[in-house]
């Protein structure tokens, strides 16, 4: 349940999260005149959807760090996950695989073993590696801790609170501030690192449900609402599944920007120490969400499915002494494509298992794109099975037995659906991509569904 990976042990780490000691044995040393290989620092973000984010186009100024962030690199506006919920999506960040391959599809699965991860791939080749998060299912026993020499996860709060405060509730991430917590130990990480070079995982979970953001995020975007909803039990029935009045639901969000806004002052405070230890110069440095969220728009809340709200999400990064003139590329890019993007980025041959593509030659504006499509699949209990191909104007699902498109264009809701038998040419051509990637995946050997 702990789930902590750490060298010296379960005790050193929590000396060195109450205490502050934390140092590392260096890795690799700099050879001559060489040039030393870039640091990897990825910063995931849960349940971030795109249009709720200023650079992407919302109204409300809940992400002026992350706009900042990526107005100073590279901001990529058709970026997609593979999957709705965290531990498919995040998989295939480490993987470049798509979830059916990878494994991790359900809270009682975990990556395949065989599966190689960017922290054994970075570690394989002279990084040191750490991670810190705060969630049971990014945790060792569902293989997200593989190759890090420290990982932080659920323990870090646990130990805390059961331990320092004696504090004898049960732990409910959903409920409590973790943000705090994952960065002071990144922050002291940093602080007493010396591993040449590094990589290093930040997940921020609080911006998930359930909603309650602290004082002032909780009445920053609707002060007067004078209702019953108080952010708690979003994802539990009657409210998973029956839409309040649209007072409520615009309460509903408006605690969720707030809880956005929170987290997008806590990226501040970890990007201005990266800024302090001029760890921009030398770091590929990637912020992203990990999946979206819905608020009604297809009848329920929480994340479970593959509509846009789901699976559009933010990406930028940033990488040493860009020349490209053009900063935000609206080419289709996916979550499989962060790793291959990496290891172009480091000088480390890509494995074959990944399915993904490099970043790096649209970053240098050397092509316009690198995907015609993007996929993305459900397959976690809480909802049909569902599967996507997605171009940039149209989507071909497959769900519960159906199959059917949107016309993003024209439609971009996706309130109507356009029915098998009507698919114009592109939807004919993405539902064969589709066939051929399922079959593919099953020949892998796992059962799409």
């Amino acid at each position: 349940m702990f789930g902590i990976k750490f060298r010296c042990g379960i005790f050193a780490c929590f000396i060195t999260c109450v205490f502050g000691s934390w140092g590392c044995s260096s890795a690799i040393s700099g050879t001559g005149g060489a040039k030393p290989p870039l640091n990897v620092i990825l910063i995931t973000i849960s349940s971030l959807r795109a249009d709720h984010v200023g650079s992407l186009g919302y109204k409300r100024d809940t992400t002026p760090v992350f706009d900042r962030f990526a107005r100073d690199g590279i901001l990529f506006t058709n970026a997609f996950a593979t999957s709705s919920w965290m531990m498919p999506a995040d998989g295939s960040i480490f993987t470049s695989l798509y979830p059916s391959v990878h494994g991790a599809t359900h809270i009682k699965k975990r990556l395949a073993e065989n599966c190689k991860t960017l922290a054994e791939i970075l570690h394989d080749n002279g990084y040191g590696t750490a991670g810190f998060c705060c969630n049971p299912r990014l945790d060792e026993g569902h293989g997200f801790a593989q190759d890090f020499d420290v990982y932080d996860d659920y323990s870090v709060m646990m130990m805390l609170q059961s331990v320092v405060f004696d504090i004898g509730e049960p732990l409910d991430i959903n409920r409590q501030r973790t943000n705090d917590l994952i960065n002071a130990a990144a922050i002291r990480w940093l602080t007493n690192n010396t591993y040449e070079p590094f990589f290093m995982f930040v997940h921020y979970y609080d911006n998930h449900w359930d909603y309650v953001p602290p004082a002032p995020y909780d009445n920053l975007y609707d002060p007067n609402y004078t209702g019953s909803i108080d952010g708690t039990k979003i994802s539990r029935e009657p409210l998973f599944s029956n839409a309040p009045n649209n007072e409520d639901v615009s309460h509903i969000v408006a605690l969720y920007d707030g809880q956005l806004r929170q987290t997008d002052d806590d990226l501040a405070e970890l990007l201005t120490v990266l800024k302090e230890k001029r760890l921009f110069d030398n770091s590929i440095i990637i912020v992203m969400g990990d999946h979206g969220e819905q608020f009604y728009e297809h009848g329920h809340t929480s994340h479970h499915g593959i509509y846009e709200e789901l699976i559009h999400i933010p990406l930028a990064v940033s990488v040493p002494h860009i020349k490209q003139k053009t900063r935000v590329l609206d080419a289709l890019v996916s979550q499989v494509d962060i790793l291959p993007t990496i290891l172009d980025y480091v000088g480390i041959t890509l494995p074959e298992q990944c399915v993904g593509r490099s970043l790096k030659p649209l970053i240098e504006g050397r092509v316009q794109s690198v995907n015609e499509f993007v996929f993305a699949e459900y397959t976690g209990g809480a909802a049909p099975d569902s599967y996507a191909v997605r171009s940039k104007r149209y989507k071909y699902c497959r769900q519960d037995g159906q199959e059917f498109a949107f016309d993003l264009a024209k439609d971009p809701l996706e309130q109507h659906k356009i029915a098998d038998g009507d698919f114009p040419a592109e939807v004919q051509l993405l539902q064969k991509k589709l066939r051929d990637l399922l079959k593919q995946i099953g020949d892998n050997g796992t059962d799409p569904g």
